[in-house]
């Protein structure tokens, strides 16, 4: 009866843990223009041969790269604070301390552009690690514009 009651607290934080990051290969979007999108949602994208093509639920939210103004790419660090409790508490603190001593990167870019009406807009999303250098260098070429970052470290790892 006891490890149920121990249990029951984990099984609720299951979901917040499971979307704590976004996936490797995938775009979460954080917030801008496209009002449809809920804030957090996951899709995809693909970086086509005049336009960057954002999938969110089902919709499709084209980005054509001659109308993108600005690139900024920023990253949080962190650690793995949540994962590190629920591994020491499955684990008796066997597998907590490796949890504890690695890190986690969110990388985000801030994409400004003017819409078809010539009305300047933003979008901020979040991706994955295994798409993030590439999704924004692509967009710099073919956008034209150069990637600025929010500090000298993110640049750091950027180029890394």
């Amino acid at each position: 009866m006891m490890t149920r009651r121990a249990c029951f607290p984990l099984l609720l934080l299951a979901p917040a843990a499971a979307r704590g990051g976004v996936g490797k290969r995938e775009v979460r979007y954080l917030g801008g223009v496209w009002t449809e999108v809920k804030e957090g949602t996951e899709g995809r994208v693909e970086l086509g041969e005049d336009a960057a093509v954002f999938h969110f639920s089902g919709k499709s939210y084209r980005l054509p790269y001659a109308g993108i103004t600005s690139l900024e790419y920023g990253q949080k660090v962190g650690r793995r604070i949540g994962a590190t409790i629920g591994w020491g508490v499955t684990t008796l603190g066997v597998a907590a301390l490796p949890m504890l001593l690695s890190k986690k990167r969110r990388h985000f870019a801030t994409i400004g552009y003017v819409d078809e009406a010539g009305k300047p807009q933003g979008l901020v999303v979040e991706f994955g690690k295994e798409i993030n250098r590439s999704a924004m260098k692509m967009l710099s070429l073919k956008s034209g514009k150069e990637i600025e970052f929010e500090s000298d470290k993110a640049r750091e790892e950027f180029y890394h």
